[in-house]
């Protein structure tokens, strides 16, 4: 006598299910490592982005202003005021705090304009190490003596003059 095989109804196995489910897992992990680091390469482009924007509108008020530079050690609302003219929109002065500071960089007397301090860097290593990349290629500055940005501080300058 034969058996008669019952035919299998639709559906998966666990072992099936499982296997997806960890292929499923990979891959998000996958992705959110990159997502983190994009993340990190945005915020330093813009912060970039914006420090040439204010640099923009300092060489603006610049010529406007009998060529006369914002003075060294400008308090924040005055650089505030001095730029907004110049500007498409107000900085985030609690994210980013604009400063402008003068130097002896190279044997040559510098303006910088830049941001000190402000809730950017807090807890962003990732980005800090995004920036130092970028130091070269944008102009950017730590200090006053014209040390290249290092990714350790959190003041950032560009050059004005």
């Amino acid at each position: 006598m034969k058996k008669i095989l019952k035919a299998r109804k639709g559906g998966f196995t666990l072992v099936e299910l499982l296997i997806v489910i960890i292929i499923i897992a990979i891959l998000a992990g996958m992705m959110l490592l990159t997502t983190g680091a994009a993340t990190d390469g945005a915020e330093a482009s813009k912060l970039i982005n914006n420090l040439r924007a204010m640099k923009s509108a300092a060489l603006l008020h610049f010529i406007d202003n009998n060529m006369t530079w914002i003075p060294a050690g400008e308090t924040i609302p005055n650089i505030e005021t001095a730029l907004s003219k110049y500007m498409d929109r107000s900085l985030d002065t609690v994210k980013y705090i604009p400063d402008v500071i003068s130097g002896n960089i190279a044997g040559e007397e510098r303006v910088l304009i830049g941001f000190k301090g402000g809730t950017i860097w807090n807890d962003k290593p990732g980005m800090r190490n995004k920036l130092k990349n970028m130091a070269r290629d944008a102009g950017l500055y730590q200090d006053s003596a014209g040390t290249e940005y290092n990714g350790t501080g959190n003041n950032v300058y560009m050059n004005l003059r």
